[in-house]
């Protein structure tokens, strides 16, 4: 559903190109075979194709990364499925995504507005110990006093608010220090209660 939506959607009549963390666990097996040549990851990130939409399936932070840098200005598919690296649903809410599964757009709480642009702030100096860090943890200490700490909520709209995806796994330790166990980064996805999803932005969105 996603490659199809990205094929339409591709502007130009240009090719849409795969976006995963690796290339192995893809390299045979269909429907990601017909993306020979148009497949990228972090760590092989040259395309010999002008891309005309993207699809990121099960993307890590790096993988994020890269997929929202190669869309920009073209139409950009997010995939995930069980077993997601993480929830995307902040990313979502963040950038406003259309979920072309459920037909929803979903926003941001605007509780969050305010210590999440603190959070970017912060980050000017990578999070070194002190005032970049200090600053902020009060900012995590906001968002847990008004009960919406959740791990991928946070770390996910911070990627979509631009944060690099080394500074997010900074935060993401951050936040992980600060909720129980189980209920941070480690916690079991369970099916019954959320399910796959295909983000789609289209393009200049």
């Amino acid at each position: 559903m996603a490659m199809e939506w990205a094929e339409q959607q591709a502007a130009g009549g240009l090719p849409a190109v795969l976006v995963t963390d690796l290339k192995g666990e893809y390299a045979h097996a269909a429907p990601f075979t017909r993306y020979a040549g148009r497949h990228i990851t972090p760590r092989s990130s040259r395309l010999t194709v002008e891309p005309g939409a993207v699809i990121a399936h099960n993307p890590t932070y790096t993988a994020l990364e890269l997929a929202m840098t190669t869309a920009r200005e073209i139409p950009l598919a997010v995939v995930g499925l069980l077993p997601a690296p993480w929830w995307l649903d902040g990313w979502a809410a963040a950038v406003g995504a259309l979920d072309l599964l459920t037909g929803e757009v979903t926003a941001l709480d605007p509780r969050l507005d305010e210590p999440l642009q603190s959070i970017l702030f912060y980050g000017n100096n990578g999070y070194a110990r002190g005032w970049g860090r200090d600053g902020a943890q009060r900012a995590l200490d906001e968002i847990r006093d008004v009960e919406l700490l959740d791990h991928d909520m946070i770390v996910s709209a911070l990627a979509g608010l631009g944060m690099p995806a080394r500074h997010q796994d900074v935060i993401s330790q951050m936040i992980t220090k600060m909720v129980p166990r189980g209920a941070g980064r480690d916690r079991r996805r369970d099916p019954h209660v959320r399910h796959h999803s295909i983000r789609t932005l289209a393009a200049g969105a």
